[in-house]
Parts: structure tokens; sequence; C-alpha cells
């Protein structure tokens, strides 16, 4: 009988996973139900459910966020990588043709009650529009802290706002897309 591990760097500690089999039935049904998404052939392990994820719909329009801890991507600074898609459920609701993504703000909050702000216009570079045509947008992006230990993240939050229309021909006044409260995994070798 063979056990699945999840080893934490630098701690030698780890993670019993379980027995292999029940492990895999596990990990496929999660596939199955969508709680993980398969993208161009490649399975996202950033999960659409569950810890570390939260949702809110606005509008007619769905916001999914989840995070997850990267180990070993550098050693001077600790990564987390995030998801975010946004998907129109209901174009009556959001009472316009399109809207298109115009700013994002976010509050991260560390450990030591301490908290920082980041805005910027669009995301990754683009200011996406959900539309019948394209009704979903999915990106993935990361956010760092140092390795300090009072500086370690815990959670964040934030809004979307979001521009009937589109940027250049607005339709509407604006309107915003929470991203409600998120805990952030803290890795089992820094608690």
């Amino acid at each position: 009988m063979h056990h699945v591990i999840q080893l934490q760097p630098q701690s030698y500690r780890f993670v019993d996973k379980g027995l292999f089999g029940d492990f895999f039935a596990a990990y496929v049904d999660d596939l199955v139900s969508g709680h993980y998404d398969v993208y161009d052939n490649i399975i996202s392990m950033l999960p659409n459910r569950g810890p570390h994820t939260g949702t809110s719909i606005s509008r007619g329009i769905r916001t999914t966020v989840s995070v997850m801890f990267c180990p070993d991507e550098t050693p001077s600074f600790r990564v987390y990588r995030y998801q975010v898609s946004f998907e129109v459920l209901d174009f009556a609701e959001l009472g316009y043709a399109s809207a298109q993504l115009k700013s994002r703000h976010w509050l991260i909050r560390y450990q030591n009650q301490r908290y920082t702000q980041s805005s910027g216009h669009g995301v990754v570079g683009e200011f996406p529009v959900l539309s019948e045509a394209s009704p979903y947008y999915r990106y993935c992006s990361r956010m760092t802290d140092d390795e300090t230990e009072d500086m370690i993240i815990v959670a964040f939050e934030g809004h979307f706002t979001m521009v009937p229309g589109t940027l250049d021909e607005p339709a509407g006044p604006e309107f915003a897309l929470a991203v409600p409260y998120i805990e952030v995994p803290i890795p089992l070798e820094i608690v």
C-alpha cells in the first residue's frame, strides 16, 4: 500500500494525502465535478470552490477567486498564485449587452495586523469585455511577501470596477464586482 505525501520545502514536514488509490479517485471526482478546471489540456491546480476560494455574484456576473502557495519559486520571498474568473450568468440582470473591466483594487492583510492596498488599471495588461459572444474571462497572477516573519500574507479581498458597454463607449454608470475576504494558505514550514 502506497501513500501520497506532500512535502513541505525547507521543513522536512509532510502531509499524508492518503492511499494512492483513494487520493486518485478523489482527484478524478474533483475534476469531473468541476472543482478544478482543464484549459488547453492542462489541469489548473487552483480550485473553483472550497478553502482558499471566494465567490460573489453582482449584476448577474459571478466572480470567483482562488489562491495557493507556490513553494520554492524563489528563495527571497514567498509566492502566492491566484486565479480570478468572471462569468456573466444573467444578461438581463446585468442590464447591458456588455461590460468591460476598468480597474482592480486589492486589500492585502498580513499576519502582523498590517495591510497594504494595491490598485491598477486592467488585469495582467488586459481590459476584458464580457459579452454574449464572450461571457467568460479568466486570468492568473501572483502576489508576494518577503521572508520576514511579521509580513506573512494571511488574507486578501477587494473589488473590480466595471464599465457597462466599453471603456470607449460607456453605456451607463460604473459598478463594482466584490471579491470577498479570502484566507491565504500558510505553508507548514512557516507556521
